[in-house]
């Protein structure tokens, strides 16, 4: 059922920014935070039901790391965007992000769900496969949105595409992020 949950929110996400790129249905807008909610459960439930493939230090080191990871994933997405704007005012232009996580590469929040999922996997026995599914629809979704849904709603999006990675971050883009003020 776990698993279920989780595939449900990647629709929601998806679902979400067709709205925001076609639609602009306000009642929609809705679809991030169920998406985000879903997620969540899906992987809770998951976890409860896994078996840690690490015990003892290494697995609480690996808690420690999935903490982290979390925290990332949720700094990338509420707080260093301007989060009302991107998510509760579908249709509406707004500026692209370009500093902070944002100068590390175009999507960071993927590098944070993966390590994330990862963690899960070894220190709580979320399955490997449904976390690999969610790192491939995360994936499927920033390709999304990054050939049709932000260059429609971000000003400035096409010249950020050319001077900031779309993933793998670079040296140079390592450097723009942490000497970001």
């Amino acid at each position: 059922m776990g698993s279920v949950l989780g595939f449900c929110a990647f629709v929601a996400f998806f679902l979400g920014d067709y709205n925001d790129w076609k639609w602009g249905i306000r009642k929609l807008r809705l679809c991030f935070p169920v998406g985000v909610f879903l997620l969540t459960a899906g992987t809770i439930w998951m976890a409860a039901e896994g078996a840690p493939l690490n015990k003892g230090v290494l697995r609480g080191m690996m808690m420690v790391l999935a903490v982290i990871f979390f925290l990332l994933l949720i700094r990338a997405l509420f707080f260093a965007l301007p989060a009302k704007a991107s998510y509760t005012r579908p249709g509406e232009r707004r500026p692209v992000r370009r500093s902070g996580m944002y100068a590390l590469c175009r999507h960071p929040g993927v590098l944070w769900l993966g390590g994330l999922y990862l963690c899960l996997w070894t220190a709580m026995g979320v399955p490997l496969w449904a976390g690999v599914t969610y790192i491939g629809l995360d994936v499927l979704l920033v390709l999304f949105e990054d050939r049709w849904v932000f260059p429609a709603m971000l000003d400035g999006y096409p010249e950020y595409r050319k001077e900031t990675p779309f993933l793998i971050p670079t040296a140079d883009s390592v450097r723009a992020c942490v000497n970001h003020k």
